[in-house]
């Protein structure tokens, strides 16, 4: 007997219904990568099996990670990925971020240098583009808040006072540092570096703000551009 489009369907709810279930009893991180992909794209494509797709983005990109940061335009090249949906993948690591950064702002206690380097490090260390943050810390030095400065190609010195002092006036810190990514570099800064942060600390005393450093998170770990040395080494990934 020949089966109906609703039973096809019903076929694809089931699976689903499987699937959900299995990441819930087993968790996430206990599901094959085939498995993971397929249940993040139940997310995008709200009917259909999705394991056919699961196994063609895999088989371009290679890893669960890299389907999700792949360049919007070379994911819709796979059979059955439009723009809305390659739109869609490449903002759930933006979505996973936001998470852990609202975390986060849960009064995060960062009153030394490792506190600080191991804030730096889950924010930046896996980021694929440069990233400039500010931070602003309380004067008992608990978190009150941070913000992205620039995204992309940074150019440090034409950052922007406004920007700058807008979050001031938002958060009123004691104190505040400074922390960019160099993605797949080194992490000692260079001369640009170094000339930014100089006019970057004295507007910061011009403003009455204590300013703790400026950090910078490259492969191989992390550097301070006040001590203008490598603070923390990095296990290569």
């Amino acid at each position: 007997m020949q089966k109906k489009v609703g039973d096809k369907e019903n076929i694809h709810e089931g699976h689903r219904q499987r699937l959900l279930n299995l990441v819930i009893s087993s968790g996430i991180d206990n599901v094959s990568e085939i498995q993971a992909l397929e249940f993040t794209l139940s997310y995008i494509y709200p009917r259909g099996d999705t394991n056919p797709l699961a196994h063609r983005l895999l088989n371009k990109f290679g890893t669960y990670a890299d389907v999700l940061d792949a360049d919007v335009n070379d994911l819709q090249t796979v059979l059955g990925v439009g723009e809305r949906a390659a739109k869609l993948i490449t903002q759930l690591p933006e979505l996973f971020h936001y998470y852990t950064c609202s975390r986060l702002k849960e009064k995060a206690l960062l009153n030394s240098k490792a506190a600080m380097f191991d804030f730096c490090e889950l924010i930046l260390r896996l980021s694929r583009v440069e990233e400039l943050y500010i931070v602003a810390l309380d004067a008992n030095m608990r978190l009150k808040g941070y913000r992205r400065l620039a995204k992309g190609a940074i150019n440090m010195v034409g950052i922007k006072q406004n920007e700058i002092t807008k979050f001031l006036n938002t958060y009123t810190p004691s104190y505040v540092f400074l922390m960019h990514n160099h993605p797949g570099g080194y992490c000692l800064p260079s001369k640009q570096d170094k000339t930014a942060n100089q006019n970057l600390s004295q507007m910061f005393m011009f403003l009455g703000v204590n300013f703790i450093d400026h950090f910078i998170i490259g492969s191989d770990g992390i550097a301070s551009i006040g001590e203008d040395r490598k603070m923390r080494e990095f296990i290569p990934l």
